[in-house]
């Protein structure tokens, strides 16, 4: 006789919570900096006055219903703050779950932007502010941030999953992988 031992994930997992695909860019700059955002104001309660990567849910209103996650990035790096999206390249799969406010669990789709028309402006919800790619402010940002993002702005393509526990707030468990390509 054998037992499957169950991660906290895939326990939670196996409820079949709702998941909303959702997508981030992270608009990084020739001199090693990352235009991130401040969230001055969120849907749900979800990150208030976090810094974050920039973007949103994927067909969150029914006139976008039927869009791509491309199409979505474009989107709401144009309505958060105001550029036009040249070049991208999807470099990650996050999972976010949380299990006390399952409302806020995302499968999100994860973007480096290199080329954009525009400057980063600030609007109604988000504050873009550039920062040193070695200098992340992880000290206001999600907590799961410090365990993949230097990574993905170090060039690493990965897979993840990260559950909070029921404060919202702090992790309970994470894993990721590194992957070559998508």
């Amino acid at each position: 006789m054998f037992y499957i031992i169950m991660t906290e994930i895939e326990r939670y997992l196996a409820t079949n919570p709702a998941v909303k695909p959702s997508v981030v860019g992270y608009l990084m700059t020739d001199d090693g900096h990352v235009f991130l955002g401040l969230r001055k104001k969120v849907s749900l309660g979800l990150g208030l006055n976090l810094i974050a990567g920039i973007g949103g849910k994927v067909g969150d209103e029914e006139e976008f219903e039927n869009e791509t996650n491309e199409e979505a990035l474009s989107r709401e790096i144009n309505e958060e703050i105001g550029v036009k999206i040249l070049h991208f390249k999807k470099v990650a799969e996050v999972t976010f779950l949380f299990p006390e406010n399952p409302q806020w669990n995302q499968f999100t789709t994860a973007y480096i932007i290199d080329k954009w028309e525009g400057t980063p402006q600030e609007k109604e919800k988000i504050q873009p502010v550039c920062y040193p790619i070695r200098k992340l402010p992880v000290e206001k940002m999600w907590e799961d941030n410090k365990y993949w993002l230097p990574d993905l702005l170090a060039g690493k393509i990965l897979k993840a999953k990260f559950l909070y526990n029921n404060d919202g707030k702090t992790l309970d468990e994470y894993y990721k992988q590194f992957v070559k390509t998508f």
